[in-house]
């Protein structure tokens, strides 16, 4: 069975490296190199490819809301602000003509 995986740009280059890596035409010490990573974070990266194939190396933080975000009420008064705000602009430009 087949499932379709979601990869950024960065996710499928990490993947190309990554079997090549396993093609044995890279070793872990360009791939470091060549990614912007420590040998010990390719070696993870290596460990997740043969743990769960690509989708090992997708992010495990997609889809999933910030930890940094406002509640509910909060974003919904901001929106009334933003909402009142425009009104009254648009109010005072009709009133010019």
């Amino acid at each position: 069975m087949s499932c379709l995986i979601t990869m950024s740009q960065k996710e499928l280059h990490r993947l190309e490296v990554i079997q090549k890596i396993r093609d044995q035409r890279l070793c872990v010490v360009q791939a470091a190199e060549l990614l912007g990573l420590s040998r010990s974070q390719v070696h993870r990266l290596l460990q997740a490819y043969d743990h769960s194939g690509a989708a090992g190396l997708v992010s495990k933080k997609r889809a999933r809301p910030s930890n940094r975000r406002h509640s509910e009420e909060f974003r919904n008064a901001a929106l009334d602000l933003i909402a009142n705000a425009i009104w009254i602009s648009a109010r005072r430009w009709r009133g010019r003509s």
